[in-house]
């Protein structure tokens, strides 16, 4: 595997430092925008720049009232080591894969940590990730803190999870279930957890109200095999970011979707003694069937 490190802290820094703002939009597009140009192909094409936008991310983050927090955040990823630790926790995440390397078929990847400007998302606790395209992968700070950037190599792998997750079982925004997305997470969360401590995990599984656990269940259990983005979305979010993002809300607490992937996923590899790597070669449908969770 071949790991494409995006310079983030560098690059920001120098963004910071230049008055030019043409220079400094050339500048952004030459060394954040392009290095993710197929994936910006996969949603569409068009203004690479326009799609960074839409993510919080723009050349206008290092100038005007923002650019103070900006410096004060990129101090913070800094103090914490944050970009050594995401990098080096990309090669300990793809060493459990290398059994299966040829057999998922996915050779190079280019990664960056960013910083982002965005409205707080419900129960988002300050960071986030992307990584549902193979070949590319973010993780997302908005707030770093204490709390997020003790995870940054859990937020990392997940994402990297996700990488080898869809290229064996792509995304298909109007074909997959619900129990499909679920088990991504699910094995996204365990992955995680198995290599850098469940207490590292997101809080979206380990601060699930379990009060509410048979409830969503229940829901879950009927809706395994829904479709349609959106839909779909609504019940691995939850009712609180589902009306956040203007979706229709299915009557689950926030997150569900990761706290029932990663409890299905947790009682598979207890019942068969597979690691997640293992696991990930499978079926969401027969990791659902032998975890006995739904029955």
């Amino acid at each position: 595997m071949q790991f494409q490190i995006v310079d983030t802290e560098a690059i920001y820094r120098r963004l910071l430092a230049t008055m030019d703002a043409a220079e400094r939009e050339a500048d952004f597009r030459d060394t954040l925008v392009a290095p993710f140009a197929g994936m910006i192909q996969v949603f569409g094409g068009g203004d690479g720049l326009a799609m960074f936008q839409q993510w919080g991310m723009s050349p206008g983050m290092f100038v005007g009232d923002g650019r103070e927090q900006i410096i004060r955040y990129l101090d913070d990823l800094a103090s914490a080591g944050a970009w050594k630790r995401a990098a080096a926790s990309l090669e300990t995440g793809w060493a459990a894969f290398t059994p299966y390397a040829e057999r998922i078929g996915l050779d190079a990847i280019t990664f960056a940590l960013c910083l982002v400007q965005t409205d707080p998302v419900p129960g988002g606790y300050g960071y986030a990730g992307f990584g549902a395209i193979p070949g590319w992968i973010m993780t997302v700070y908005t707030d770093p803190d204490a709390f997020n950037l003790e995870r940054v190599e859990a937020a990392t792998i997940h994402e990297l999870h996700h990488n080898v997750r869809f290229t064996l079982f792509p995304f298909n925004m109007m074909q997959t279930t619900v129990g499909e997305y679920m088990i991504a997470e699910g094995l996204a969360e365990s992955f995680a957890a198995e290599l850098y401590g469940e207490d590292l995990i997101g809080p979206w599984v380990t601060r699930f109200d379990d009060s509410r656990l048979e409830e969503s269940r229940a829901i879950f259990r009927d809706s395994l095999n829904v479709t349609g983005f959106n839909t779909i979305r609504s019940y691995i979010f939850g009712d609180d970011v589902a009306g956040h993002m203007g979706m229709e809300k299915v009557g689950v607490p926030p997150y569900a979707g990761y706290a029932l992937g990663y409890k299905v996923t947790q009682a598979y590899l207890k019942r068969t003694g597979k690691t997640v790597a293992e696991a990930t070669l499978l079926s969401a449908q027969e990791i659902i069937t032998e975890s006995q969770f739904f029955s």
